[in-house]
C-alpha cells in the first residue's frame, strides 16, 4: 500500500481485481454510442449548406478522443488485473495502474470542460442576438476554463515530484486528493446546471410545433441527465469511499465518470443534427412533411442562424422583390402600385382613401 498515493479509491491493490470487469461494459457501450452519434454530427454538417466544422465541433471531436482513451485505459486495467495473483498486483504493475489512472483523471477533466465549452459556443451562435445570454456565455468560459485548469494541474501537481504520483517507492508528498476529487465535482455540477439552465429561458418563450418542441425537450430531458450523473457519481463514490468499500467505490468512479462525458456529447452532438433529422427523417421534426425552403425558413426562426448559405436570406427577399416588379409591370398602373407597394405602404394608401370618400 501506497500511503502518498493520491489515487484514495485505489489504496488497496486487492481492490483492483473487481473494478475494471464492471466498470468496462458500461465505458464501451456508452463511448460507441457516443461516438456513432458524433459520427452523425460530422455527417449533419457533410450535407448541411452552411457547411464545415466550426470551433464548438472541433471542440467536441478533441473530447470523443479523449473519451475513447479513457476507455483504452479502463481496458488496459482490465488486462493488468487479469494477470493478478492472489497477492494483489506486482509493484511494477501497481505503477503501471496508477500511471492508467493518472491518464484517466487528466482526460476525464479535460473532456468533459471541452463539452461544456462547446455548449457555450454553440448558445453564442444560436442565441446571438440576446444580449443577457451572450454575457452568460462568455462568463460560462471563463469560468469552464478555470475548472478545466484546476481540474487537469490539480492532477499533474498533486504530488511532489510528479513521477510520486505512480511510483510508490519514490519518496514524495501529495496533497489530499479527496479535497481535490470533492472541489472538481461540485464545481462541476454547479457548471453542469448552469449550461442546462442557460436557454431554458429563451427557448420556452419560442412558438414551436408539438414536435419540434418533444424533440428539444428530449434534448433537454439527456441534459437533466447529465447533472444528475454528476450528483451521482459524488454521493455514491464519497458513500462507498468513506464506509471502506473501496472496489465499489473505485467502480463508480469510473462508470458514472465515462456515462457523464458520452452522455454529454451525445447532447451536444443532438442539438446540431436537426438539418440531418429534417433531410432524412421529416415526421420527426415538423407536423407534415414540409419542403427544403420551408424547413429551412423553420429552422432560422427557431436558432436565429442562417443554416443554409449565408445570403440565402437576402436572395429569397430579392426574388420576390423581383417576382413583384414583373407582376406590376404586366398589370395596370392602379393595380400595379398596389402590388409593388409593400403591405405597410397598401393599408395606408387604403385608410387615406377611405378618409377621402368620407
Amino acid at each position: 500500500m501506497h500511503k502518498h498515493s493520491p489515487s484514495w479509491f485505489m489504496l488497496s491493490s486487492k481492490a483492483t481485481a473487481h473494478i475494471r470487469c464492471n466498470a468496462l461494459v458500461p465505458a464501451v457501450v456508452f463511448t460507441f454510442v457516443a461516438l456513432c452519434v458524433v459520427c452523425l454530427r460530422w455527417y449533419s454538417r457533410a450535407v448541411s449548406k452552411a457547411g464545415g466544422l466550426r470551433m464548438e465541433d472541433w471542440l467536441v471531436n478533441v473530447a470523443m478522443a479523449l473519451s475513447i482513451g479513457i476507455t483504452g485505459a479502463v481496458g488496459g486495467e482490465l488486462h493488468l488485473d487479469n494477470e493478478n495473483d492472489l497477492n494483489g498486483l506486482a509493484q511494477s504493475k501497481l505503477s503501471t495502474v496508477l500511471k492508467l489512472v493518472f491518464c484517466q483523471s487528466i482526460f476525464y477533466h479535460l473532456s468533459i470542460n471541452l463539452v461544456k465549452a462547446s455548449f457555450a459556443l454553440q448558445y453564442l451562435r444560436l442565441f446571438f442576438h440576446v444580449r443577457p445570454v451572450v454575457y452568460a456565455c462568455y462568463i460560462l468560459l471563463l469560468l469552464i476554463l478555470g475548472a478545466a485548469a484546476w481540474g487537469v494541474f490539480g492532477v499533474v501537481f498533486l504530488c511532489r515530484p510528479v513521477q510520486s504520483y505512480w511510483d510508490i517507492t519514490a519518496s514524495g508528498k501529495c496533497i489530499n486528493a479527496e479535497d481535490h476529487f470533492f472541489t472538481t465535482s461540485i464545481i462541476g455540477i454547479v457548471l453542469d446546471w448552469a449550461v442546462w439552465m442557460l436557454p431554458i429561458p429563451v427557448v420556452g418563450r419560442l412558438k414551436l410545433p408539438h414536435r419540434q418542441r418533444v424533440g428539444l425537450l428530449f434534448v433537454f430531458g439527456l441534459g437533466g441527465v447529465v447533472c444528475i450523473v454528476t450528483i451521482l457519481r459524488l454521493v455514491l463514490v464519497h458513500h462507498f469511499a468513506h464506509r471502506g468499500q473501496v472496489t465499489k467505490s473505485g467502480t463508480f468512479t469510473l462508470i458514472w465518470s465515462t456515462v457523464e462525458i458520452n452522455v454529454a456529447i451525445i447532447c451536444a452532438s443532438l442539438l446540431v443534427m436537426k438539418p440531418l433529422f429534417a433531410r432524412f427523417i421529416p415526421a420527426l421534426v415538423s407536423e407534415q412533411p414540409l419542403s427544403a425552403r420551408e424547413d429551412a425558413r423553420i429552422w432560422r426562426g427557431l436558432t436565429g442562424l442562417h443554416l443554409l448559405e449565408g445570403g440565402s436570406l437576402v436572395d429569397e427577399e430579392k426574388q420576390e422583390e423581383d417576382r413583384r416588379r414583373d407582376t406590376a409591370i404586366s398589370m395596370g398602373e392602379r393595380s400595379a402600385r398596389r402590388i409593388a407597394l409593400p403591405a405597410r405602404a397598401r393599408d395606408q394608401e387604403g385608410r387615406a382613401s377611405v378618409r377621402w370618400s368620407w
